[in-house]
C-alpha cells in the first residue's frame, strides 16, 4: 500500500501559515516577467478572482484581497514539516513534488493507515490543509490524493481510474512538458474524451500513433497495476522555520507574536520524531543588509514552548537595534532526549534551564563580568579575584582540610586607630570596640602589581586583646583595619 499526502495551493498555503487570520488572498511569482496571479484562496476564488489575472484586475473585483509575493524559504519550511509529519509514519518517503510526499506504506506496522488521518490533522496544526490518497500502486494513491477530501482509499481501481478526469496538473514539471500535456488534453476535449476510462478504450497503441510520447506518457497514468521505485530522501536533520516580513517590524511585540508561532510548530515536529531541542539559532535580517545572528545552547535538552519562548524573550528584551528588522530565521538542532543516572550523593538542579534563565537575567541586570563563578587569581594579594562565566567555570577541586586558626573576615574591614609602642600595636579603637593588645604576633609584610597602578603594599599582624579575642590587623596606604576574628 502506498499513501500520497498532497498540500494543495501549496505556495499559497506556505505563504499564509503564519498570518494571525484568513482573508482572501492571491499569491504573485515576483521572477516572472509579467506579473500575474499564480494561485488564489477560496475566499478569493469566490469572490471573482482567478489565475493569470493582474493584481489590480485581482483588486477590482475583491478589494480586501491580500497579495502575496512566493516565498521559497515558506516553501521551504512548509516542506520540511510536511517530511518531518511523513517520517514519523513511515521511514520509507519519497518529496514527489511541491507540497505532495508519497509514503511506502509496506515498511510499517500493519493498519498503520490509521496513522493518516492524525497526520493530517497534525499538518492542520502546523497550519498545513493537507489531503490524502490511499491505493495500491504510487500513482493510483497520487490521483486518489486529488479527489480526496480529506482522505480517499481506492478499493476498486478500474472503476476510480474509468471515473477520473484525465485533466490534472503535474508538480515540478518542465514548462514544455506542460505544453505538450495541455496540447494532448486539447485534442482529447475535441475527441469528447474527458476521463481515464475513455482513454483507456483507445488502445496504447492507437494513442501513441495518434498523440506521439506526450500522449503514451498521458495514457500510462491510467494504469491501475504499475509500480515505479520511489526516491526515498530523509528529512533535513534541522528544525527551521522563516518568514519574509511584508512590512518592517520596528518594535519587539510582532516579533514575540511570530517567534511563539514558530516554537509552536517546530515543537511539534520535535514531538512527533521524540526528538528535543539542543540549541537553538536565531537570525534576523534588516532593512540595511546586514543580519545579526545568536546561536542559544540550551542546558537541557527541551522542547517545552515556554522554556524556549523565555530563552529568546530575555535577549531580545536587552537587544537594541536603530534598524527594522525585515525577515526572521529560527532554527533548532535536534537531540534524543537526555537522561542522567547520578551517583548516590550527587545532586542534579530541579530545574537546569530555569537556572540558567535567571543567570541571563541576572547578567542582563548586573552587566558582563559580575556573573558567574568566583575564582582566585594567583597572587598573595588578599581576596583578590575574577568572576569566570558559568558555562567556562572549572570544576570544583575537592577541599583540603587546613590546619590552624579560621579567619571570619568583617566585610567591609573596620576602620580603626591604633597606638604603637616600639612599633607594636599596644592599643586599638574601632567604632565597634576599644581594647588593650596583651599579645602580637607579626609583622608580614606583602606587596605586588608594582609594574602598573594596580600596585599594592601592606603588613598584618594577628593579635590578642586583653578580653583573649583574636584579631588580624592590617596596615595600608588608606590607614589600619580589623580584617576578622580569628577562631
Amino acid at each position: 500500500m502506498y499513501t500520497v499526502i498532497r498540500i494543495p495551493d501549496f505556495p499559497l498555503q506556505a505563504a499564509l501559515r503564519h498570518e494571525p487570520e484568513p482573508k482572501p488572498a492571491a499569491l504573485v511569482d515576483e521572477n516572472s516577467p509579467k506579473t500575474k496571479i499564480s494561485c488564489v484562496s477560496a475566499a478569493a476564488r469566490s469572490a471573482g478572482v482567478r489565475e493569470g489575472m493582474t493584481p489590480a484586475q485581482a483588486l477590482s473585483r475583491c478589494p480586501g484581497l491580500r497579495v502575496k509575493t512566493r516565498s521559497k524559504s515558506l516553501e521551504n519550511a512548509a516542506r520540511d514539516a510536511l517530511l518531518h509529519c511523513a517520517y514519523a509514519v513511515s521511514p520509507r518517503i519519497e518529496a514527489t513534488g511541491e507540497g505532495i510526499c508519497t509514503l511506502d506504506m509496506t515498511a510499517v506496522r500493519p493498519g498503520a493507515s490509521s496513522d493518516i488521518p492524525t497526520l493530517l490533522h497534525r499538518l492542520g496544526r502546523l497550519h498545513l490543509r493537507a489531503q490524502a490518497g490511499i491505493a495500491g500502486t504510487p500513482l493510483l494513491a497520487f490521483h486518489a490524493s486529488r479527489v480526496a477530501d480529506p482522505l480517499f482509499v481506492v478499493e476498486n481501481p478500474e472503476t476510480f481510474l474509468a471515473a477520473l478526469p484525465i485533466e490534472f496538473r503535474e508538480s515540478g514539471a518542465s514548462k514544455d512538458k506542460e505544453r505538450a500535456r495541455r496540447e494532448v488534453l486539447e485534442i482529447l476535449a475535441r475527441w469528447g474524451i474527458g476521463t481515464f476510462g475513455q482513454l483507456a478504450a483507445l488502445g496504447a497503441d492507437c494513442v501513441a500513433e495518434r498523440l506521439g510520447a506526450a500522449g503514451l506518457e498521458l495514457f500510462e497514468c491510467a494504469s491501475s497495476t504499475s509500480i515505479r521505485p520511489l526516491q526515498l530522501i530523509l528529512p533535513p536533520e534541522v528544525f527551521q522555520e522563516a518568514m519574509d516580513f511584508e512590512r518592517e517590524i520596528e518594535t519587539l511585540e510582532p516579533l514575540l507574536f511570530v517567534l511563539r508561532r514558530f516554537l509552536e510548530q517546530i515543537s511539534l515536529r520535535l514531538e512527533m520524531a521524540w526528538l528535543t531541542a539542543k540549541e537553538i539559532r536565531l537570525r534576523l535580517c534588516f532593512s540595511a543588509g546586514e543580519d545579526y545572528e545568536r546561536l542559544f545552547q540550551i542546558p537541557a535538552p527541551t522542547r517545552c514552548v515556554d522554556v524556549l519562548f523565555r530563552m529568546l524573550h530575555t535577549h531580545l528584551e536587552n537587544f537594541k537595534t536603530g534598524r527594522p528588522i525585515t525577515a526572521l530565521h529560527l532554527s533548532a538542532a535536534p537531540c534524543g532526549p537526555v537522561s542522567h543516572q547520578l551517583g548516590l550523593f550527587e545532586t542534579a538542579l530541579r530545574d537546569p534551564n530555569l537556572f540558567y534563565e535567571t543567570l541571563a537575567r541576572l547578567l542582563s541586570l548586573l552587566g558582563n563580568g559580575r556573573v558567574g563563578t568566583p575564582v582566585a587569581e594567583s597572587t598573595f594579594r588578599p581576596d583578590a579575584f575574577h568572576m569566570q562565566p558559568l558555562e567556562d567555570s572549572p570544576v570544583p577541586a575537592p577541599l583540603t582540610p587546613v590546619s590552624g586558626l579560621a579567619l571570619r573576615r568583617f566585610r567591609p574591614p573596620l576602620s580603626a586607630s591604633v597606638l604603637l609602642r616600639e612599633e607594636k600595636p599596644v592599643f586599638i579603637t574601632t567604632a565597634s570596640f576599644n581594647a588593650s593588645v596583651c599579645d602580637t604576633r607579626g609583622p608580614w609584610r606583602g606587596s605586588g602589581n608594582w609594574w602598573d597602578t594596580g600596585r599594592w603594599a601592606r603588613e598584618e599582624w594577628d593579635i590578642q586583646t586583653e578580653t583573649g579575642a583574636l584579631y588580624r590587623l592590617s596596615r595600608q596606604s588608606e590607614g589600619w583595619f580589623v580584617e576578622g576574628e580569628l577562631g
